[in-house]
């Protein structure tokens, strides 16, 4: 172990250090394989082969081999000196390919050199095994079947155009396949196929390989053809017969088999044989089949090969064919035949009508020289030597009857067919009714017959019979094959069935060729093994056969040469127990389910495991598709899932993700390996089965996976036993709904063609009886959708019984649980009594003691719901129960009692203490909810009633009527009671107008109030409410809108949120309700957050059925629940940067600033982009472009466009690179560019700016737009003021010059004079000029830092909408929270921050050129909880925004 660890240490550094060996072609060749393109490879250097050390050798490094050597596509690459040690150097150590390479010269490779010295050995030694370059596809074999061949990257017929026979002959022999006998076009290409090999191959026939036959391109690169090229190998090809030294149409049969000339054994020759001999050689029709003469050389073994032909074959490779046991012959005992002559003679033909005498010794040596068309085999008997007898007569197939059926009769059939004798003359069809004539009947035959229709009989065609009376026969040579195993299908002790018994089979010399052909023809898969560990097998029984030896040729066991059939051809230690590849089974171990875990396979009686060498997600999704559990989500290496035990079956697998078993996948070979279980494989997979579409994995559209994509199942007869199976195999507890009707996805291709029949206690969906829909087409009119939940069942107890009144009690996951009574309302009860059919709720007593621990889950209920469980419901930090505090309900009766309607006019008395307990015994159909705040506890303030939903008015609106609200809903108590439409402003009716409640009233709607849809006001009046159940979820982050510390709004308050225990399944919750994926995890390596808030909630456990975090169970709500050191920092999988510098949303504007300059104007450009600020190269920088970004900022004219980092070199990302503006864009997003991020520079090239200065104010705009600017007149730009100056001044030098030629000395001193006044006048002008142009663009401006919030607000503009805290926040009471300090003693670091000054929802505009894609926008939300009013003094501890918050999420 100490020396292996060595030298794979010694190998890492090599590979570590390894260098490409340039300007050196490597000359390559595969040794000691079946064909030129498998074996150990072997490398050629100075003169002299060596072989590669397969410690790094994968199938990446085999697929190179290949295709260097035109070998096709590589199909193994094992290890271990599969194919024998090599001798010499070990010249490489390691080759690390792409698998794209041409040749191995181009791959990453050690230095060439003899690491023999190093430590290595031959027993290490690579090896490949290629397709090769052409195959043979689609027949009954390797050696039949279409002509394809390899490019390099993919097979591709060849079109029958111009194909040769001796191109076919080429192919054959390249595939060891023996000789062509059959080349046939007009194949149709399969559907798949792209194209067709552009070249003709010109091969003479004497080639070694196809490869280097001659070739001819095509006309215009297509082939003229009308198919596929399509050949048939066979080692049984050319027939002669042979008399004196010549061949001519009678005399021995000799036979070309596998390239050599072999006289055939007269044993199971038969007429039928002889026959298909003359038509094949031309000879017309055989008269007879003598005993041969003694025409084999001494030494030449007659050869045993049996046909069955039934004497209509056109040649003799047709016919079946038996080799398997075949008897020792005898010099004297050689096949002959006599033909009548060439193919024109004409024979007369044979008298149907008489029988061959009785007891006459007739034989096939005196067959009368006549023609007899006649044909006989046997049907559906597994084989050509028994089944039901059947004779071709006048272009039909007929049978014969059974009576009088005998062996004698079956004795002449056995023998006509080449089947040796009869065992059994079977009756009664018993093979099978048969169709067509019934040609004979009252058969008595003496046993010596040539032909079963020479035997005496009532007649031709003549019987009183009908099928079910059809004969059959046995015979002797009839074989067949099976394994016994008291458990497998595909493993278990090999028999044969010969002359009548089974017996085994001996399991010496079985290559892998012949155990291979045995599990074909068993249909177990294309490979297996031996195993010799087995226990001496109990009993006796025949061993039949030994010393069988399969060639590539042979289609099944039948055509293996073996030894002789003998009873005892072995002892009974060496008889073959076979595990064919299709008998191992697979599993997955210690993942939690059926569908996750270790990686074993069971072979030979013992379950092993896999070592995670090159294990990857291909690998992982043959394992997924093959257990049926979808697709594969990860591949897990390290034993993840603990060490397995017993063997390590495979090693270096490298499938590609479409083998049907992990075993069929390229590897090291079976029970090859250099790991322990410390290295064990896993698979995590999807499942079989998915919900998609609902409100998490537990709700939504029935979906099963066929292997390649996910299918959705149609509602038709799809029943709640299918669903509860659903909901249980996915650990969503119980099925409460099943839907149909939903439409199927437009993606959708097809739906599942079977229906599922569950009872309800499958464990899983896929074991439930299936019913194939009629014509695979189910009836439906849409998917399945089904909802689980953990909340199922209720009931009301009231002495050990369930009636309609009593202690409520639910059924969560599968255990009866009795509720809290906190925040247990009338609405709830409601609910409980319709869903047991008990009528409506009349009151809520207080419960007594409940024997179980209270579940503390909080409904909210509207009151309209069917079922308790279609309510909200809240479970996160809900506080413990005490036993008396169990809810109860007492419902109205049955659910047809009608109870009296409540009085809506009359309001309950001011002061009385009315409450739920002491409601009215009547009905009140109103319902209350709050819309628009986020969730369930804040919002504006709705009720149902005569069919609508309405508001109430915000006169008289105050806390008293938000605690009667919030106690109602189940919400806890008022923290605000808000107006003037702070939730916007609603719609329909408005019922109540000022309200005066006490605080203590049942229902809102029984305060007093001006009566019952009475008012004076306007929605604009609207009352909201914010309670203290009320609950947020945000992260904050700086960058990042997908990860950060994670904080809870509760009572108020923004706090954070405690880690432990938080697992897997609350991570998910938690990102999918941020949207940001399906997972995330636990950041433990951040430093200490700063300051000090509350840490709300510790101790949260999500269930797969909860849908939000409110829902998942978790210790009570405590100011303190953790150590600052425990707050939570979640990383969800989708992180994404912010799109905006700040927490707020943001314009264009925003993402400009200007750094490492002299003033707030000028400096180095930065625009930001994917969540960080880059800079902007200066290729094509000019004043157009610095006046856009001058103008962009707020500050005035361009001076200078700065290029060469002037202003000094940024970092990051230089994220511009040739912008080109016009100069008069608004921003500078509307220039066009290269992509974002691509560019040539580096910060040596930052552009910057230099502007004026002169701010100019700009008018704010609504979110998402830009502000309009007015661009100068074209004369009134910069440059067209200094011209205006200098032409000018060029004027007035003309006219000094002029004055100069007339009077020179007077106009000189005149002149003099002038020019100092012109000067002072042209500087007035240029004054007048710059004021007039900043009164065009006077407006309000903005400061160029993005970072200095105190200049960078604007004032809203008068459409824009502003969300704010009502003012009567002032009076919020804060709900006393356990463990929180008082207001007084809190240290002054946990004072929440003051509010920010209002901030505005503005999106920026794409930037306008190809750069692909944009920043993401910021979610959706409430705008109350983001915004407030300046100045609200009472709103600090209730502060619900904060500068870096990433992203904010209500229930």
């Amino acid at each position: 172990m100490a020396l292996s660890q060595h030298l794979s240490l010694q190998r890492l550094c090599v590979l570590l250090l390894g260098t490409v060996v340039g300007g050196q072609d490597l000359e390559l060749r595969l040794k000691d394989g079946a064909h030129r393109c498998e074996g150990r490879v072997e490398v050629k250097h100075q003169g002299e082969w060596g072989t590669v050390y397969d410690g790094y050798w994968n199938m990446k490094d085999a697929s190179v081999v290949c295709r260097q050597l035109e070998c096709g596509v590589a199909i193994g690459f094992p290890g271990w000196a599969y194919f024998g040690p090599g001798l010499g150097p070990i010249w490489l150590s390691y080759t690390s390919c792409e698998g794209t390479e041409s040749t191995v010269s181009d791959c990453r490779h050690s230095d060439i050199r003899d690491y023999r010295n190093d430590g290595s050995s031959h027993d290490w030694d690579a090896g490949v095994v290629c397709s090769g370059f052409a195959r043979l596809a689609g027949g009954d074999g390797p050696c039949s079947g279409r002509v394809e061949v390899h490019s390099g990257e993919d097979w591709i017929p060849v079109s029958d155009g111009n194909f040769t026979l001796p191109t076919a002959q080429v192919i054959c022999a390249e595939l060891g396949c023996g000789k062509a006998v059959s080349v046939l076009g007009h194949v149709p290409f399969r559907g798949s196929d792209g194209r067709v090999w552009a070249e003709e191959f010109r091969c003479e026939g004497e080639e070694p390989e196809l490869q280097v036959c001659p070739r001819v391109p095509c006309p215009g690169g297509t082939c003229h053809h009308s198919g596929a090229a399509q050949v048939v190998c066979s080692a049984y090809s050319e027939v002669r017969l042979m008399t004196n030294g010549s061949s001519q149409c009678e005399g021995q049969v000799e036979m070309n088999i596998s390239g050599r000339w072999r006289a055939l054994c007269a044993s199971h020759w038969s007429l039928a044989n002889a026959h298909v001999v003359c038509r094949q050689l031309g000879c017309g029709v055989a008269i007879s089949t003598p005993s041969g003469p003694h025409f084999v050389e001494e030494g030449d073994q007659i050869s045993t090969v049996r046909f069955h032909c039934s004497g209509a074959e056109s040649f003799l490779w047709r016919c079946p064919v038996t080799v398997l046991g075949g008897p020792d012959c005898s010099h004297g005992n050689t096949a002959s035949v006599i033909c009548s002559g060439n193919q024109t003679q004409v024979l007369p033909q044979c008298n149907n009508s008489l029988s061959e005498p009785a007891r006459s010794a007739a034989s096939e040596e005196s067959a009368p020289y006549c023609s007899d068309s006649r044909q006989l085999r046997l049907v559906d008997g597994g084989g050509p030597c028994a089944g039901r007898v059947e004779i071709f007569d006048q272009g039909s197939w007929g049978t014969i009857c059974d009576d009088g059926w005998d062996l004698d009769d079956a004795h002449v059939v056995c023998r006509q067919l080449g089947c040796g004798d009869a065992l059994n003359a079977t009756g009664s069809a018993h093979f099978g009714a048969g169709s067509g004539p019934i040609w004979m009947d009252d058969l008595n035959c003496i046993g010596k017959e040539s032909h079963v229709w020479r035997c005496p009989s009532r007649g031709w065609g003549q019987h009183d019979c009908r099928h079910k009376q059809d004969a059959g026969v046995i015979c002797s040579e009839f074989l067949a094959l099976r394994m016994v195993s008291e458990d497998h299908q595909c493993a278990g002790w090999l028999e044969v069935f010969y002359n009548g018994t089974w017996g085994s089979v001996c399991r010496n010399p079985m290559e892998d060729i012949t155990v291979s052909m045995i599990c074909r023809q068993l249909g177990c898969g294309d490979s297996g093994t031996l195993n010799s560990s087995l226990a001496l097998r109990e009993g006796s029984r025949p061993q039949w056969v030994d010393g069988i030896r399969c060639q590539r040729t042979d289609t099944s066991l039948w055509q293996c040469p073996s030894d002789p059939w003998n009873c005892t051809s072995c002892s009974p230690e060496e008889e073959a127990y076979i595990s064919c590849a299709d008998s191992r089974q697979l599993r997955l171990v210690d993942g939690g389910g059926p569908c996750a875990g270790r990686v074993e396979i069971l072979d030979q009686g013992s379950w092993g495991t896999i070592c995670d060498d090159y294990w990857d997600l291909e690998d992982a999704h043959v394992v997924c598709r093959q257990l049926s559990c979808g697709e594969a989500l990860d591949a897990t290496a390290s034993s993840y899932f603990g060490a397995g035990s017993g063997p390590i079956w495979l090693d270096k697998v490298n499938c590609t993700g479409e083998e049907s078993q992990v075993w069929r996948c390229p590897s090291w070979g079976w029970q090859q390996h250099t790991c322990d279980h410390q290295e064990d494989a896993g698979v995590i997979c999807s499942g079989f089965l998915r919900l998609v579409g609902g409100y998490g994995p537990c709700s939504g559209r029935v979906e099963v996976h066929s292997g390649e994509a996910w299918t959705p199942v149609s509602d038709g007869n799809f029943t709640l036993p299918t669903a509860q199976v659903i909901c249980a195999e996915l650990g969503c507890g119980k099925a409460v709904s099943v839907l149909g009707h939903v439409p199927f996805r437009e993606s959708d291709g097809q739906v599942w063609a079977e229906e599922f029949r569950c009872e309800g206690e499958e464990p899983e969906l896929r074991v439930c009886p299936r019913v194939p829909c009629p014509g695979g087409t189910c009836q439906h009119s849409g998917a399945a959708q089904v909802v689980c939940s953990v909340y199922t069942e209720a009931r009301l107890m009231k002495n050990g019984t369930s009636q309609c009144e009593g202690q409520v009690e639910m059924n969560i996951s599968g255990q009866w649980r009795t509720l809290c009574a906190s925040h247990w309302n009338l609405a709830n009860a409601n609910v409980v009594c319709r869903q047991l059919g008990c009528g409506v709720a009349i009151s809520t007593p207080n419960g007594a003691e409940g024997n179980d621990r209270l579940w503390k889950a909080r409904f909210h209920c509207s009151g309209a719901e069917s079922f308790l469980w279609q309510c909200p419901v809240t479970a996160l930090g809900g506080p413990d129960c005490s036993h008396g505090n169990t809810a109860s309900v007492i419902c109205s009766g049955n659910h047809t009692q009608v109870l009296p309607q409540c009085n809506d006019s009359v309001s309950e008395p001011a002061g009385s203490a009315v409450s739920e307990e002491s409601a009215a015994y009547c009905s009140d159909s109103r319902q209350l909810r709050l819309v628009d705040g986020g969730g369930p506890c804040a919002g504006r303030v709705e009720i149902l009633d005569q069919g609508s939903w309405g508001t109430i008015c915000d006169d008289g609106w105050d806390l008293d009527d938000a605690h009667v609200v919030c106690r109602q809903l189940g919400c806890g108590e008022a923290l605000n009671a808000t107006g003037s439409a702070h939730f916007g402003a609603g719609s329909g009716p408005i019922w109540l107008d000022d309200l005066n409640c006490t605080g203590n009233e049942s229902h809102v709607w029984r305060c007093p109030s001006r009566g019952w849809g009475r008012h004076d006001c306007r929605h604009k009046e609207d009352a909201g409410v914010i309670c203290s159940e009320f609950l947020a979820l945000r992260m904050v982050s700086e960058d990042q809108q997908c990860a950060g510390w994670l904080e809870v709004f509760y009572n108020g308050t923004w706090g954070s949120v405690c880690r432990s225990p938080m697992d897997e399944v609350t991570m998910s919750i938690i990102c999918r309700q941020f949207g940001c994926g399906d997972s995330g995890s636990l950041n433990t390596s951040v430093g200490l957050r700063e300051g000090s808030r509350p840490r709300w909630v510790d101790g949260i456990q999500c269930r797969k059925t909860d849908t939000s975090l409110w829902q998942c169970p978790s210790d009570p709500w405590k100011y303190s629940s953790c150590s600052p050191k425990e707050e939570a920092y979640i990383s969800c999988a989708e992180r994404r940067p912010k799109s905006c510098p700040a927490a707020a949303p943001c314009t264009d504007r925003e993402k400009l600033r200007l750094r490492g300059g002299d003033s707030a104007c000028s400096g180095r450009v930065e625009v930001w982009h994917s969540g960080s600020w880059g800079t902007v190269c200066d290729d094509s920088w000019s004043l157009a472009e610095a006046e856009v970004v001058c103008q962009q900022l707020g500050c005035g004219p361009a001076l200078e466009a700065v290029r060469a980092a002037a202003f000094g070199p940024g970092n990051g990302s230089i994220w511009l690179d040739e912008v080109r503006c016009g100069g008069r864009e608004s921003s500078l997003w509307d220039c066009a560019a290269e992509p974002w991020g691509q560019s040539d520079c580096k910060h040596e090239e930052d552009a910057g700016v230099r502007c004026s200065g002169v701010r100019k104010t700009v008018p704010p705009t609504a979110a998402g737009s830009r502000p309009v600017l007015s661009p100068l007149p074209g004369f009134f730009s910069l440059a067209g003021v200094l011209c205006l100056i200098l032409g000018a001044l060029l004027f007035l030098v003309l006219i000094v010059l002029v004055t100069q030629v007339l009077r020179w000395r007077a106009e000189r001193r005149a002149l003099s004079s002038y020019e100092d006044a012109l000067a002072e006048a042209v500087y007035e002008e240029l004054d007048y000029l710059v004021t007039q142009k900043e009164g065009l663009l006077g407006s309000p401006g903005f400061l160029s830092d993005g970072e200095d919030n105190n200049d960078s607000r604007s004032t809203p503009a008068p459409d824009q909408k502003t969300y704010a805290l009502g003012e009567d926040y002032d009076d919020a009471e804060e709900v006393p929270v356990p463990g929180a300090p008082p207001a007084s003693q809190r240290s002054e670091e946990e004072v929440l921050p003051k509010k920010e000054d209002e901030m505005m929802s503005q999106t920026g505009s794409p930037l306008n050129v190809s750069r692909g894609e944009a920043d993401p926008g910021e979610g959706e939300e409430s705008p109350w909880l983001l915004q407030g009013e300046t100045g609200d003094p009472g709103y600090d501890d209730a502060e619900l925004s904060a500068l870096g918050t990433s992203t904010v999420t209500l229930p």
